[in-house]
């Protein structure tokens, strides 16, 4: 992607000025059959713009866009060059998009056939949960929740050197570095969308803590939730609220 903005930067800079995210799938589909800036302007295309837009652009926008690519102040000397790389570049990553695409189905068909939903859990949808499922595999092989955690790497790692032990550690980088994004997008997820987690973040930073440490804290309780979600099967439920010692949302399980 950073290569085909760049190369357009050189070709056709007014179209990567119009759409400020050049891979969505108009431009791609612009690009694959027209990555000549000349081609287009004498070309009409505007019809096959509002039909990749699926009608989000309308046939002004369009028009300025072929109109664009006809006093183009892209670099004309090396314009056929320039298209080849273009083309190949918006092909090859509607390909990967549509691969992507496919995969992502075959996760939610895979999703649908487990004794879960996605509203038994407190915040995620079914692509980050499956994500963090497929880490867990079998919750039965870890009795206790610090074992889980561990699992995870959201937890203090230990340090410790003849009579020396770390006062306050690091967290461990254990685990797979993937979910543990997962997870913590899904803890930002939370202070956004969840008021008790949000009220949480607020008094701790007005107590003075760090808002990273405090997203770290709500990713705990978070897979504390989970944990307990697959160990009982009884899905989450906030009807209880959430008290000032505890701001995660009471469990129907515990």
């Amino acid at each position: 992607m950073n290569r085909l903005k760049e190369t357009l930067a050189i070709a056709f800079p007014e179209l990567g000025a119009q759409h400020g995210f050049v891979g969505i799938p108009t431009v791609l589909t612009l690009l694959t059959n027209y990555p000549d800036p000349q081609a287009l302007a004498e070309a009409v295309v505007s019809a096959c713009i509002i039909e990749a837009s699926h009608g989000r652009l309308g046939s002004a926008q369009a028009q300025a866009i072929v109109n664009a690519a006809g006093t183009t102040i892209g670099l004309l000397r090396r314009q056929q060059a320039l298209a080849i790389k273009l083309e190949v570049l918006a092909s090859g990553i509607t390909s990967v998009n549509m691969q992507l695409q496919r995969v992502e189905t075959a996760i939610e068909d895979l999703f649908r056939q487990l004794p879960y939903d996605k509203s038994d859990f407190p915040v995620g949808g079914i692509q980050s949960l499956a994500c963090i499922l497929a880490e867990i595999e079998d919750v039965n092989r870890f009795p206790t929740l610090k074992q889980f955690l561990s699992h995870f790497g959201w937890c203090p790692q230990t340090f410790q050197t003849g009579g020396f032990r770390q006062e306050h550690p690091r967290m461990s980088h254990a685990g797979n570095c993937y979910v543990r994004r997962v997870l913590w997008m899904l803890a930002i997820m939370a202070v956004n969308t969840i008021p008790a987690y949000h009220d949480y973040l607020q008094r701790r930073t007005a107590a003075g803590k760090k808002k990273m440490h405090t997203i770290v804290a709500i990713g705990r309780k978070i897979l504390s939730v989970i944990y307990a979600v697959l160990k009982t099967g009884r899905p989450y439920t906030s009807a209880g609220g959430a008290s000032h010692t505890d701001p995660c949302p009471v469990l129907t399980s515990i």
